[in-house]
């Protein structure tokens, strides 16, 4: 039972409660709507800032490109939080397969605003925010892919690192252009490097260019490869022989056709005006090609279980076969490419490729190591005798081995220079196969007994042994070498590349 003293007192203290209570919201609101207007305050800050550096790429991008400029900018930042500064940011690399130097090899810099964790730049004609896995781009740059062609503009910016908040002068120092002097791009791959601290922002821009699939991120160590062209050997099946190198035979070898080489050629020849020594050879290594290969076809490859092969595409960690291993490839319903990450050694067992004649069809082997034919009936046989039925491609570093046997196809596997070394398979398993010990320096070697070769070696320095015969199939002559990459991982074309390095001098005013 209350008294009526305590009714007295409840409405005071129940209006004390309801003050106390309003008093306590108008503080949070006050205190909200300050957070409020500083957050509001900060993006706007932000967006000034952006603002002031897509301003800035602009002119920059402008004075690049010009011939003889002078520009002065206004960033307006004077009363910012952050500072304006001139830093090494990374690298940037362009080269491509047929090259043995990069193309660009290029230090970079940017003109960074930097407030805490905030940051804004401009680098190599784009303007991004943030940095590492956060960047973005606010501006893109300025590089141009169309009708297989890519123009690459690169800005080198030369100056001091304190850069002024306020004004900044821009003059253009010169241009260089160093794909000027370099042969064609075109049946190249090329890889564009960026080593960036706001590379999420340029893996964005070149996965919106040219797909995803072809831009590798390495968020470790903040770079990004973006990679274009589509591979065709520059080579040919011209003639019996091309080597860099000496093609020496012994005894009474003998070559029918054409023979090409760097060094000097000593071998029976049909028509010796056609076999000569010294001669320029000058052909793309394919170890791009084959690795590239690899990476995109062996995962959904089949497993060789059988004995017999068809349409479609094989993988193996190599391709040891003994006698009564005889392996059949069935081209009735199309092409058989067979990948072998290793060696390749057929010890008195064959290679039979069947059904192609009337076709198109071939069978592509590409491997990743040597190869090594022994004993009589050791070899590679094509029905009808058609050696552009069996076509066997390997790196620069394959050495070829066959002692005895038969073979019917072509060999391609150009290099820069010879590859040395010993053949790994026929010096540790198939040792009748193996080049005399005088003979090491060769990359193909061809006979320690009877060998009947019928096709053509696109290859290093050969020696072809004793009573050994290499006869050229001149309808050799209108087939291509190729690498047998699906369409579906072909990266886009490339034909014509420009790259042109604009040098810009930054100042403050």
């Amino acid at each position: 039972m209350i008294d009526r003293a305590d009714r007295g007192l409840t409405p005071v203290l129940a209006l004390t409660i309801i003050i106390g209570m309003v008093a306590v919201a108008s503080i949070g609101i006050v205190l909200v709507g300050t957070g409020a207007l500083t957050t509001s305050s900060d993006q706007l800050e932000d967006e000034r800032v952006e603002q002031s550096f897509v301003t800035l790429g602009s002119e920059l991008n402008t004075v690049a490109a010009s011939s003889d400029d002078t520009q002065s900018v206004a960033l307006g930042l004077t009363d910012a939080n952050g500072q304006v500064s001139l830093v090494d940011s990374g690298h940037i690399t362009v080269s491509a397969s047929g090259l043995e130097d990069p193309i660009i090899d290029e230090p970079t810099r940017a003109i960074e605003y930097r407030d805490g964790e905030t940051v804004v730049a401009y680098e190599g004609g784009a303007v991004f925010r943030g940095t590492g896995s956060e960047a973005r781009v606010v501006s893109a740059p300025q590089v141009e892919y169309r009708q297989d062609a890519l123009r690459l503009p690169i800005t080198r910016l030369e100056g001091v690192e304190s850069v002024s908040n306020d004004r900044v002068r821009l003059s253009k120092v010169r241009s260089d252009r160093p794909t000027r002097d370099i042969p064609s791009v075109a049946g190249q791959f090329v890889t564009i490097t960026i080593e960036s601290p706001y590379y999420a922002g340029w893996a964005a821009h070149y996965e919106r260019q040219v797909g995803e699939q072809y831009v590798t991120v390495d968020h470790a160590n903040q770079t990004v490869a973006v990679l274009l062209g589509q591979p065709n050997p520059d080579g040919s099946y011209d003639g019996a022989v091309t080597a860099v190198g000496d093609v020496v035979g012994s005894g009474s070898s003998s070559v029918i056709g054409p023979i090409s080489a760097t060094g000097n050629v000593s071998v029976d020849c049909d028509v010796p005006d056609d076999c000569t020594g010294g001669e320029a050879v000058d052909l793309r290594p394919l170890d791009d090609d084959i690795a590239y290969l690899f990476e995109t076809s062996a995962g959904d490859a089949q497993s060789i279980d059988g004995s017999t092969l068809e349409n479609g595409t094989y993988y193996a960690d190599e391709l040891l076969l003994e006698k009564g291993d005889d392996l059949e490839i069935d081209l009735s319903e199309g092409d058989v490419t067979v990948l072998v990450d290793g060696n390749i050694g057929l010890d008195n067992a064959k290679i039979e490729v069947v059904n192609g004649e009337g076709t198109d069809h071939a069978a592509r082997v590409y491997t990743t190591g040597d190869v090594a034919i022994s004993n009589g009936n050791g070899g590679v046989t094509v029905e009808s005798d058609d050696p552009q039925r069996f076509q066997l491609y390997g790196t620069s570093e394959m050495k070829f081995a066959i002692g005895q046997g038969t073979f019917t196809g072509t060999i391609y596997a150009p290099r820069d220079e010879p590859a040395g070394g010993t053949n790994e398979l026929a010096d540790t398993h198939l040792k009748s196969s193996d080049c005399s010990p005088d003979a090491d320096w060769a990359d193909i070697c061809i006979g320690t007994g009877n060998v009947d070769f019928t096709g053509s070696i696109v290859s290093g320095p050969m020696s072809i042994g004793q009573k050994a015969k290499l006869t050229y199939d001149p309808s050799l002559s209108s087939v291509e070498p190729t690498i047998a990459i699906p369409p579906e991982h072909l990266p886009p074309k490339l034909d014509h590349l420009t790259v042109v390095v604009h040098e810009v001098a930054v100042e403050s005013e």
